[in-house]
């Protein structure tokens, strides 16, 4: 990849042992491989600096650090090392001159990654985040992931504040660029919708004079789009998509279904048929924005076909499992925000059968919090479902917010274990369950205990 000394004038650090090559980065003692440089982050609950000896016995050809440690291995001191990883991987990106795809939105933003990224690997090797790596140290990783046999690369961007996805642009560089969408999430750390909608259009900052913006013609928020991106890439190109009869790539006749979606995708003069392998109309939506980063980047229209019904659903994504007894679980445990619950809803509600939601609180929605919960209820109520359950702490004003908007039927459960042993007893091969809250209400557990009461009659029957 690189030697330790020009990695050190990279990031304007001293190197303190010799300047062996490296041949990744990594921030994780844990999965380290040796040969790589380990870059020692501080964190809430761990600090990098201890691990650089464990680092150092598995065979790291360096680190980098804040403060040097008497651990018999090459360091590159730097006064932030947050900062130098940064700086070190928008230096190796420079060395790349292929298409470079920067994705961002409330919702989506993972669908929609391994949507293109199933599309353009249909053309070439392409170069996509581990997991959800769309943070200050997730987006540099993948950067230095680059290599000479990749012909794309494809990179999600998150945000919890103003400024962060200003940082990662510049970083990254993008060549075509996404907002995805703008609804209600991070609240507490963006402000009100509009606010969440000028942090996400901070992905343009880092495009240079060229580029091509891909804008949602469905969202309330596209003009505003379009006028920062030709402030910011004043001789770039617009590539709009959406539902919308004026987009240029355009999703027509939609049928969308509990267990997959069929919609026909408009292509300048051409229009194609997809069988979409997800769920919901909001997965069509993804689907058409996927379909113009690629187009963008150079997919032909077969391509992007075979892309979109090869795409298989992310895990805590609405992602569909076996659960008990033969029932359909929804997993949608990964987050959370009234928006993407109401879509996850409607694929509930086109369920045949027995529908029961279940329900975690949604973080970071500020003062309106209780508002946004009893919206959510009530659109629940709207669908006819035949049982909610929502999880939280006995004094909660969120869930009690849930269940007023629900009403008769609603059921407020405190504890997971005995929310499980209901469910269990609810469930049968006539059943689909929904589950999905933020990451703080680690509806995981749920999904697990469900899954893992499957399975284990699987095995008693063996």
């Amino acid at each position: 990849m690189m030697t330790l000394s020009e990695a050190a004038a990279v990031v304007g650090g001293r190197l303190h042992g010799n300047g062996a090559s490296f041949n990744s980065v990594s921030i994780d003692s844990r999965s380290l491989s040796p040969g790589d440089l380990f870059v020692a982050i501080p964190g809430a609950v761990h600090d990098g600096h201890d691990f650089v000896g464990k680092s150092a016995d598995s065979g790291a050809a360096g680190a980098m650090v804040s403060n040097l440690q008497s651990v018999p291995i090459s360091q590159i001191r730097v006064a932030d090392t947050t900062q130098s990883l940064g700086m070190l991987a928008r230096s190796w990106r420079e060395r790349f001159s292929i298409p470079v795809l920067a994705i961002t939105g409330s919702n989506g933003k993972t669908t929609v990654t391994r949507m293109v990224t199933s599309i353009l690997s249909e053309i070439g090797a392409c170069l996509s985040p581990e997991r959800s790596f769309n943070n200050q140290w997730g987006v540099p990783l993948t950067l230095l992931g680059l290599n000479d046999s990749h012909r794309f690369a494809v990179i999600e961007m998150g945000t919890n504040g103003p400024g962060e996805i200003d940082y990662l642009s510049r970083l990254t560089q993008p060549t075509i660029a996404l907002i995805n969408n703008v609804s209600a999430a991070h609240v507490e750390g963006l402000g009100d919708v509009r606010q969440i909608s000028r942090a996400k259009s901070e992905i343009f900052s880092g495009m240079g004079k060229r580029g091509t913006a891909i804008i949602n013609l469905d969202d309330p928020f596209h003009g505003e789009w379009q006028s920062h991106f030709k402030t910011c890439v004043p001789d770039g190109e617009i590539l709009t998509f959406g539902l919308a009869s004026e987009a240029m790539i355009r999703s027509e006749n939609p049928n969308p279904d509990w267990q997959q979606s069929e919609f026909d995708l408009v292509i300048g003069q051409q229009t194609i048929h997809i069988v979409l392998p997800l769920p919901g109309i909001h997965n069509i939506h993804n689907a058409a924005a996927s379909a113009a980063l690629a187009y963008a980047a150079g997919a032909d229209p077969e391509s992007i076909r075979k892309g979109l019904e090869n795409t298989s659903g992310a895990p805590g994504r609405l992602r569909r499992v076996r659960g008990i007894k033969g029932a359909e679980l929804f997993d949608d445990s990964y987050n959370a925000n009234p928006r993407s619950i109401m879509a996850a809803i409607d694929v509930l509600a086109n369920y045949p059968g027995k529908k029961i939601l279940v329900l975690g609180e949604m973080a970071e929605l500020g003062h309106a919090g209780p508002e946004y919960h009893r919206e959510v209820g009530a659109y629940a109520r709207q669908k006819h479902l035949d049982q909610f359950y929502c999880l939280g702490q006995q004094a909660s004003e969120l869930s009690a917010s849930y269940v007023e908007g629900f009403g008769k039927g609603a059921v407020h459960a405190s504890d997971a274990d005995v929310l499980i042993d209901e469910l269990i007893h609810q469930i049968d091969d006539n059943t689909a369950v929904l589950v999905k809250g933020s990451r703080s209400s680690r509806m995981e557990s749920i999904v697990a205990g469900i899954v893992d009461h499957a399975e284990a009659r699987e095995d008693a029957s063996c």
